[in-house]
This record gives structure tokens, sequence and C-alpha cells, in this order.
């Protein structure tokens, strides 16, 4: 079927293009019988409007691209689902894109949206990821781009991270405080923000308690659940367990939860489990699980507010935003309560 143009409508009626272009704007030089005589004709003939043609008038998509690691992280869905939201408030469009903890693939979500020609883009970087050239890529393109959550931080772009390091520290005092000694941790890599910044606050904690510092207790991995089911059972290996396991968020919790249900062991009886995610997730988990809480929704909120006011700023700023956001520690049922 061939596409219904303005001029067809304006044929139809027997009007000029541009009473049908303002009739669709609702510009107040048409009467209100010429809009509604123009929105008949739309519905009646099937008239879309061409967004490209648009597009090449004002020169903007009103598009945002997304890249996101990894949708079954629920993490991130709830982050999409407010992106959209605060995008749609503000009549943008968004493109999604998942990279599935892949550089390469990062790396070629980052070139299909550069081509589709974005307004912006908002990047949660892959744990994978090493090299910063497709960044300083996008540079020459002008392109506003907006680190949420997992940021490269050097690049001269604006970041919204969670203040882990000092959430970490707060979340192992008040376990400190309740007489718990020893605590292990599942990092993530240290190449990437979160994992560098929870362990760092893991080990400052440590040291603030006068607590010891076991190598052996911190194991590095991936953000995934078998990265925390291959991290438990290599700790169980090594034979004396820690009271309780801080792990890099909440997938890998879940890992562990498996691992030490295939062991035959008690959470929080024989190990207590702390993890980084969201009330509402939290829930979820069978105890349910004791959390350093990060607001997924606030962090989208944010993020593509933060992007879509660099779109709409005339100049590129000079220097680029940090904003920090706090988290809060919720004791649930994986750890217990010392008497």
């Amino acid at each position: 079927m061939n596409h219904i143009t303005q001029k067809d409508i304006a044929d139809k009626l027997n009007v000029t293009r541009i009473t049908v272009s303002k009739a669709l704007r609702d510009h107040p030089d048409i009467s209100d019988e010429m809009k509604k005589r123009v929105h008949e004709a739309v519905k009646e003939m099937g008239y879309t409007p061409n967004l490209i043609a648009k597009q090449l008038t004002t020169r903007k998509t009103l598009t945002i691209g997304v890249v996101v690691p990894d949708l079954e992280n629920s993490f991130f869905s709830y982050v999409i689902d407010s992106i959209i939201d605060g995008a749609t408030e503000r009549n943008y469009h968004v493109i999604l894109t998942v990279s599935r903890e892949n550089e390469a693939t990062e790396r070629k979500n980052i070139e299909n949206l550069i081509g589709m020609r974005v307004d912006g883009l908002l990047v949660s970087v892959s744990q994978s990821t090493s090299n910063p050239e497709i960044f300083e890529y996008i540079k020459k393109f002008n392109t506003p781009l907006v680190f949420f959550d997992r940021a490269i931080e050097e690049l001269g772009f604006s970041t919204i991270v969670f203040n882990d390091k000092q959430g970490t520290m707060d979340a192992i005092d008040e376990v400190a405080q309740a007489g718990y000694t020893k605590i292990a941790h599942f990092a993530g890599y240290s190449s990437i923000n979160i994992g560098r910044e929870r362990c760092e606050g893991y080990k400052a904690a440590l040291r603030k308690n006068g607590l010891q510092l076991n190598s052996e207790w911190i194991i590095e991995g991936g953000y995934e659940v078998e990265d925390g089911y291959r991290a438990f059972m290599k700790l169980h290996e090594k034979g004396t367990l820690p009271e309780i396991i801080l792990a890099v968020n909440d997938r890998v919790a879940l890992g562990a939860y498996k691992a030490i249900r295939k062991l035959g062991l008690d959470i929080p009886g024989d190990v207590g489990i702390i993890g980084y995610g969201f009330s509402d997730t939290a829930q979820l988990f069978s105890p349910s699980l004791t959390i350093i809480n990060q607001d997924p929704r606030k962090m989208g909120h944010i993020a593509v507010n933060t992007l879509i006011d660099e779109i709409l700023m005339e100049e590129k700023p000079e220097n680029p935003l940090s904003i920090i956001i706090e988290e809060d520690f919720q004791w649930k049922s994986s750890v217990n309560r010392k008497p």
C-alpha cells in the first residue's frame, strides 16, 4: 500500500498542504472546523507522519539510544522502565539494545545507534569493556552520552552512579557492630567502577572495624548467577566458611543461594548473605535478601532527564555532571540478628 502524504489529504479536502500541516500541529491559524475535517481525513485515509522527512527538516530524531549489559538482571529492567517513562514525558522515543556483557556487541550496538542518528546515548558498560575507543569515536559526532550505573568516568561524559563505597561501608559497619567478624566478598571485576568501588568499600570497612582481611575470602568474578554459584563452591572447597558473604549484586547472591542449598547448608543458619539490590526484588528471595538498597527507578529518571537536558543545550557543557545517588542498608531474613 502506498503511503498517504499530507498533499494527498490536502487534495482530498481541496486545501493547501500548509493548511493540513498546521491543522495537524493544532496551529491557532486554523479553524476548529478545518482541524476536525483534517483529522477525519487522516483517520479515513490511514495517514501516518513521515518521521524521516521531519528529521531532515529539524535535524533531530527525537530518539535516545540505550545500551545495557543484560535484561535478565531485573535491576536493568526497572531502570529501562523508568527511562522509557521519562523519555515519553519529554516526547522522546527509546531504542533499546543489549550487549549481553560482551564488549564487541556493545560496540556494534553503539555504532548502529549512531548510524540511526539518535539524539543521545545512555550507556551502562559491559563487564568485559576495556577499550574506550568507541566512546572517543562518539565525541567526533558531538552526540551527548550519559553513563549510568557502570561508567568509564575519565572520558569526559556525565555519569550517574550509586555511592557504592559509602553504602558498602555503612552495611559492613552495621553487621560488624552486631558482632559479625568473618565477612567474605564475592566481588565484581575491578576494571568496572561498581566492582572496584564496592570492593574498596568492603576493605575500608573491615579496616575501620578492626576486622581481619582474608585475601582468600575475596573472590573476583562476573555479575551473573553462575558467578555467585562458582564463587561459593570455590569458597566451600577452601574449608572454613565465613559468617557472612557480601555479593556484588543480587544475581551473584542468587547464585550463592543455589550453591548453599545444593550443599545442604542453611541461610542464614550456616552463612548469611548480603547483596546489592532493590527492595522489591529482595522480597522474592527465600529467605528475603539483606540488601544495600539501590533504587533503579530513581537512577533511570535522573539519567534520562540529564541526557535530554544535554541534548537540548545549544553548547556542550564544559564540565560533565557527576551525580551520585545514595544507598541505604536494609536488614532482612538472609542475615540473623545476633541477640
